[in-house]
């Protein structure tokens, strides 16, 4: 019975990190729309998150992103954050982190239509 609640764990995961994209896409927070720097800087977002993920003894799968980006997202509210249509095209450092989050999980398949990202910058 244990690998029933681990498949429903990685299915609810999967489902809150689709909701999360789709949230960050409503924004108009998108990998194809931002610049190369914020690119970059979503790369290393990404490579921060594998790390913490990782080296905490766990794995980087999507139950695990999934409870990353709720942590994010709990102490960004906290501090009075929240997502909304940005001014500026390269979100903020809480909206870059979420964006590197839902591209870990997509495992290098990108969340923007256009072949104008690499999926390799992410694998």
């Amino acid at each position: 019975m244990g690998w029933l609640s681990s498949a429903w764990h990685e299915s609810a995961a999967r489902r809150e990190l689709t909701v999360l994209a789709d949230r960050l896409r409503n924004a108009g927070l998108t990998p194809g729309g931002l610049s190369p720097g914020a690119l970059a800087t979503v790369d290393q977002h990404a490579a921060a998150v594998r790390d913490i993920l990782t080296l905490s003894g766990g794995r980087a799968g999507p139950v695990e992103l999934a409870g990353y980006a709720r942590g994010v997202q709990d102490a960004a509210r906290d501090s009075g954050w929240f997502l909304r249509k940005d001014e500026s095209p390269n979100g903020d450092w809480i909206s870059l982190r979420l964006i590197a989050v839902c591209l870990l999980a997509t495992e290098g398949v990108t969340l923007v239509s256009g072949g104008d990202l690499d999926p390799l910058l992410f694998s």
